[in-house]
């Protein structure tokens, strides 16, 4: 039953972390850019790692969350290795979902 709530708790995570990626590149990250670049390849180069540092920091916000949550579940390196294990596949989606859909 843990682990059950431990994939519901990240998928729900991993929706957040989608939505909140389209609602700040849609209303702050342009303020970030400056208009002189905003229409350029330098711009959407920018754009992208903006977009791609916040991933990383709210994919390490849940996998601290993940490492403090599983703290009291099974030995010490198999939790270790849940929680990376986690970790990697929510940075994979959330890179693919800033190529996919942020930058079209």
């Amino acid at each position: 039953m843990k682990r059950l709530v431990y994939i519901i708790f990240n998928v729900i995570c991993q929706f957040i972390i989608c939505w909140l990626l389209v609602l700040l590149n849609a209303y702050y990250n342009d303020l970030v850019i400056p208009q002189r670049l905003a229409r350029s390849a330098e711009g959407s180069g920018i754009k992208m790692l903006i977009a791609v540092i916040e991933g990383v920091s709210l994919v390490l916000a849940v996998y601290l969350n993940n490492r403090m949550t599983l703290s009291d579940d099974g030995d010490k390196k198999s939790r270790v290795s849940m929680a990376n294990k986690t970790c990697k596949v929510q940075l994979i989606i959330t890179v693919c979902f800033i190529v996919a859909v942020i930058l079209n």
